[in-house]
This record gives C-alpha cells, structure tokens and sequence, in this order.
C-alpha cells in the first residue's frame, strides 16, 4: 500500500519539458526514448538550444514565418511584441506575461509557446510506449534538457516512475546542482550522460557563466557510487579545443573518475554552424560565426588522445 502511495504521489509530480523524443539512438545504451526538460542554470556561450535555457514556458518567434500581419502586436496587453523588420517579430522579455494570446492569434504559427507543463504519469505513459524497443536493444529513458538538475524533483519523481514499470533510467547531466538534490536522483539512475566543457575553473566561468568546481567534485562522487557513465565533451574552437585542456581532460577521466572501470566511453561533440539557424529562426543572435564545421585532421588528433588511453570514443551524437 505505502509503495501504491509513494507511486501515486510521484505520478502527480509537476515539471516543464520541450520535448519527448523517440527513437534516440545517441543518448545512452540502446534505444532510447529521450525526455527534454526546461531550464539552465549555466549559460554556455555555445549552446545549441537556446529554447532550453529558461524553465518556464514562453513565447518564441519563428520569423521565417511571419507574414507581418499585426495581429499579435494588436492583442499584447503588455506591448512586449514588436517588429524589428515588417516580418521579423521581437519579444520583449521583461513585459511578456506568457499569456499566449498572441500564439493563438497567429495563424502562420510564428510564435509559439516553448515549454509545456506535465505530469510525471504523462511523461511516463508516453515513454512505455517504446518498452518493446528498449527491452530488445538494452535502451530506455534518458532525461535531458535544457538540464534535468534545475527540476531536479521533477526528474527523480520521472526516474522513479519509470523504474516502477522496468524502464531503465539515463540521466544526461552538466553535475550542476548541490549533491543533496543530485544524490537521490541516482539511486534511481542506472547510467549517466555527464558534460566536461573546461577543466580550468576561469575559463569555465568565463564561457559557461560558473566555475567547474562542483561540477567536478559531483562527476568524481558519481565514479565513486559506481555508476557507469559516457563523458561528453563540446569541441569549441578558441574556447576549449587546446592541447592542454583535452589533455587534462583526459587526465582527469583515467584518473580521478575511471578508477573503477565505470568510464564506458568518451563523446567529442564538435561545434558546428547550424545552431546559428536557430538563434536567427527565434529572433536571437548567436555570438559565433556561421562556417564550416570543425577541422577533420584536428578532431582526428582529438580523438587519438583518448584512444590512447584505452577509451572508446565516438564524434557527435
């Protein structure tokens, strides 16, 4: 019965997601169905979804849409929406109220509300509806974002549930977040997605707007716990793509997190340009320049420098 009780009351849980995506072939073992949450508490210069980064829903333009109607700026009650350009919708964030009248309005679907609000049981009962597909491949739920850690009792309400109906649970994580809230997570947390974007404490802060010192202390308790992990890590060129930081890097995986065999890998995430489509999809600007991918020879080098060190290593996902 107290068991029945407890489920219920996770059920119930309430949290903010964008998105539920099925079939995810890179977001831990097997296939996966992986749960997208909102809200950040870090700000990564470089991050590819901007959608992600507040944790509550809100307005956003695709301005590749806008016909330049009016007919929002006409039902704003607050004026937050204006037109930069004749089709080019701007939102004004310290008067929006997120009262959506204008997503309602518009019939070209150029603003759009990112964030619904769900339950726990709703996420779940859409999620063991691939059970088929995660009990033949090894797969499961990954919970992402955004990052699980700014609702983080919403992502063990999740973690909870679906070990309750035999889905295994992967956490995708940057570690930012106190080890109180973090700890009960994982005792419900069969693998973990963890983020190294620096390794120098400075630079973290500079570029991910905290520094790397909790970040680092939580990847080496969850080593400690024994639960196995795959360590991503963004190639951001002039940021932290020098021979130095990878290599400390590497360090710091053999040494301090791999001591008990739990480092089943390594990602090497490398910039590309296509993020800037969707900060200029949504009205926002990106602070990197629109080019060419990462250079190949360097990222082979990259990739060398792991291997090495025994580590299975993949590039992107």
């Amino acid at each position: 019965m107290q068991e029945n009780v407890m489920t219920g009351e996770e059920e119930r849980k309430i949290g903010i997601i964008t998105d539920v995506q099925r079939y995810s072939l890179c977001d831990g073992p097997g296939i996966r169905t992986t749960v997208f949450l909102k809200g950040c508490r870090m700000g990564c210069k470089w991050c590819h979804n901007p959608e992600g980064h507040r944790r509550y829903p809100e307005v956003l333009p695709y301005t590749s849409n806008c016909t330049g109607c009016e007919k929002c700026l006409e039902v704003c009650p607050t004026g937050a929406i204006t037109l930069i350009e004749p089709t080019v919708p701007r939102i004004d964030r310290t008067r929006c109220i997120t009262c959506l009248q204008c997503v309602e309005v518009c019939a070209y679907d150029a603003l759009v509300c990112w964030g619904r609000i769900v339950t726990a049981k709703e996420v779940i009962d859409e999620v063991e509806q691939d059970i088929v597909f995660f009990k033949n491949s090894g797969g499961g739920m990954t919970v992402s974002g955004g990052e699980p850690l700014a609702q983080p009792e919403f992502t063990l309400a999740l973690f909870k549930c679906a070990r309750k109906r035999g889905i295994s649970t992967a956490l995708d994580t940057c570690g930012y977040n106190k080890w109180e809230l973090l700890e009960p997570i994982l005792e419900w947390t069969d693998f973990v997605l963890f983020d190294i974007k620096h390794m120098d404490p400075q630079a973290h802060k500079d570029y991910c707007g905290t520094n790397n010192e909790l970040i680092l202390e939580n990847a080496r308790r969850i080593a400690d716990k024994g639960i196995k992990m795959r360590i991503r890590i963004p190639i951001i060129p002039g940021r932290n793509d020098s021979e130095e930081n990878l290599r400390n890097t590497a360090d710091f995986i053999e040494q301090q997190l791999d001591k008990n065999n739990v480092i089943v890998g390594v990602d090497l995430l490398p910039y590309h340009p296509y993020a800037g489509a969707k900060y200029r999809l949504f009205g926002l600007d990106y602070p990197f320049p629109q080019g060419e991918g990462y250079p190949e020879e360097k990222l082979a080098q990259m990739v060398d420098l792991f291997v090495d060190r025994g580590f299975d290593v993949t590039v992107g996902g």
